[in-house]
């Protein structure tokens, strides 16, 4: 049976629509473009949804793994007080990999939702989750050192 609906606190982006619907299916408070009563509509551009979710103070997750070599990408994510998570890990990941990731680090990454002030842009890695841009103090690490997932 799905998780109950509760307020929107999570955001997967359009590249992630198998994780997110997972994730919601066992939390309510996953949200996706186009997803029920969602505060974005399916196929919006980032330069639309960039504002409503950073407003709304929701925490983006995504597998935009190119994140580094878009400064652009970067800074409006910045410039709209959004906290983002991005599953850099290379290769190709299978659905079922992706939810492993970001499942494994789950606690990490609340814990840096808790502590870290928006705005902030995050890696999460085989080995862990680690600040990569914001506009306090980069580099910052978060999480427990890891051994790679097969």
């Amino acid at each position: 049976m799905p998780a109950a609906l509760q307020t929107h606190r999570w955001f997967v982006d359009e590249n992630s629509l198998g994780v997110a619907k997972a994730l919601a299916h066992v939390r309510g408070d996953i949200t996706w473009p186009g997803a029920p009563a969602g505060p974005v509509p399916a196929g919006a551009a980032d330069t639309a949804w960039l504002p409503v979710i950073g407003q709304a103070g929701l925490v983006v997750l995504t597998r935009d793994k190119r994140i580094r070599s878009r400064p652009l990408e970067r800074q409006a994510l910045l410039d709209h007080n959004v906290r983002a998570c991005f599953l850099t890990s290379g290769g190709s990941l299978t659905l079922f990999e992706q939810l492993r990731l970001w499942l494994r680090y789950w606690d990490d990454i609340e814990d840096l939702v808790a502590d870290q002030p928006a705005p902030w842009l995050a890696s999460v890695t085989r080995a862990g989750v680690r600040i990569f841009d914001t506009r306090q103090s980069p580099g910052q690490r978060h999480g427990r050192p890891s051994t790679e997932i097969p």
